[in-house]
């Protein structure tokens, strides 16, 4: 006897393979990307400021901070993106996104300079607040290119343009 149609049950995605499961492993792409990037620029960023701040001590600017606030907010702004470009092209991140989010790092100081100057942010919390700030604004620059940062660092090695 010939059988013309074997019924099959309709094929199934296994469940790792869903939409909650894809949509969970990107959020958690994106949450480890956020980590790894906060705690190079604020933990690798913190220990070359400690380093910048440490030297100016040594050149007799004991309390830079105090003397200088804004600049002081501004020159640590610009090592967290120091840190920030250094691991990124480390990872072989393309230029245009490696310079995005060094700049939410430095817009980050520059928009605590200007609380500083009309008196939203106390000289006291201006430069501690810098690296938080920082984070914040990193994750703005992320959600712009969230493909990008909810894809494995495979997705990320591109040229170096």
């Amino acid at each position: 006897m010939r059988v013309l149609h074997t019924p099959r049950s309709p094929q199934k995605a296994p469940a790792r393979d869903g939409p909650i499961s894809r949509t969970a492993k990107s959020t958690s792409r994106f949450g480890f990307h956020f980590l790894e990037m906060c705690a190079v620029m604020c933990l690798g960023g913190g220990v070359l400021i400690a380093v910048f701040f440490g030297v100016a001590a040594l050149l007799g600017f004991t309390d830079l901070t105090q003397e200088a606030p804004a600049l002081s907010a501004l020159i640590c702004s610009v090592i967290l993106a120091g840190a920030m470009v250094a691991w990124m092209r480390f990872r072989r991140m393309e230029w245009r996104p490696t310079l995005e989010m060094a700049g939410s790092s430095v817009a980050a100081g520059v928009l605590l300079i200007a609380g500083y100057w009309i008196g939203i942010v106390s000289q006291q919390a201006l430069v501690p607040s810098v690296c938080g700030l920082a984070c914040v604004a990193m994750v703005a620059v992320m959600l712009f290119r969230l493909p990008l940062y909810s894809s494995g660092h495979a997705g990320h090695h591109g040229g170096t343009t």
